[in-house]
């Protein structure tokens, strides 16, 4: 089998410490040989011109390709067209498509000029501005707004066959699950790759918070394994170390080939080992995996 495929998500920094932290991590993960890196919207005001800002930046200064996140949640069709047009002159050739969050200017937007009507919609307006690598969001976990779990896999097909490359799942805990929702897929004749979105645990309230949001399913053992180390800095980090490869590794196992790494600005180390190896740290410390 071909060695497993990595890219990373970031998010645009918004104080002159984030900012130092973003580059240095963006910088060590280039080494690392990423598939690619994406860089989150932030859809209003001054959040809005940090993300282009931020995208055109590391386009010019990375080796790296970058992926633009762009939601037209509350924008006009030419608004936002008219960020594709510049991330296309920027040289980014890569766009994470999505919705966007729910907002109360929605309705102006639509006062304002004709707007997408769903991700189909808009993958296929960026399509006529320039032939983007598109990649769109799925959930093995089913997404909290879908009618059911059918609705939400066809609702993922309509965004393939609008002409999506891949899909990138929201962040789960559970390899059986990656794996039952990649068959679904691929039974509705969903034949794009389905890239694993992986969250390192690296304060699990903020997880916890994180996975209530998003309707994110976390296993009683995971929720037992990080009770037991919350009052030991040292624990946690071996911990989320052990975690995160382990969940990797046993994800490959499942035949996944790309993992996306969403990282919170921070740098993040992924190392396959033998299940004897980490299970050897973890008794070390008393903890069962």
């Amino acid at each position: 089998m071909n060695d497993p495929v990595f890219s990373y998500e970031f998010f645009p920094p918004r104080t002159q410490l984030g900012e130092r932290r973003f580059w240095r991590t963006l910088g060590r993960l280039e080494a690392q040989e990423a598939a690619f890196f994406s860089i989150t919207y932030g859809a209003l005001g001054s959040a809005q011109t940090t993300s282009v800002e931020t995208v055109e930046h590391a386009a010019k200064e990375c080796d790296t390709p970058i992926a633009a996140h762009l939601t037209f949640e509350g924008s006009t069709k030419e608004e936002i067209n008219a960020i594709a047009r510049c991330y296309r002159d920027a040289g980014v050739d890569r766009i994470v498509a999505l919705r966007g969050d729910a907002r109360e200017d929605a309705e102006l937007a639509s006062k304002r000029g004709e707007c997408y009507k769903d991700v189909p919609d808009f993958i296929s307006g960026l399509l006529e501005i320039h032939p983007f690598d598109i990649s769109v969001a799925c959930y093995p976990d089913t997404h909290p707004k879908a009618a059911s779990q059918q609705a939400d896999l066809y609702a993922l097909k309509e965004k393939v066959d609008a002409g999506a490359n891949r899909a990138i799942t929201q962040f789960f805990f559970d390899e059986t699950e990656y794996e039952r929702f990649r068959d679904r897929a691929a039974a509705i004749g969903i034949n794009v790759p389905i890239v694993a979105g992986v969250l390192p645990i690296r304060d699990f309230k903020n997880v916890v918070t994180f996975a209530e949001r998003c309707g994110t399913k976390i296993p009683a053992a995971l929720v037992e394994l990080f009770s037991s180390v919350a009052d030991d800095s040292d624990a946690m980090a071996t911990a989320s170390q052990h975690q995160l490869d382990s969940f990797v590794d046993r994800l490959i196992e499942k035949d996944c080939k790309h993992f996306h790494i969403y990282t919170l600005n921070q740098m993040v180390n992924i190392k396959r080992c033998s299940q004897r190896s980490a299970d050897h740290n973890m008794a070390r410390l008393g903890l069962s995996a």
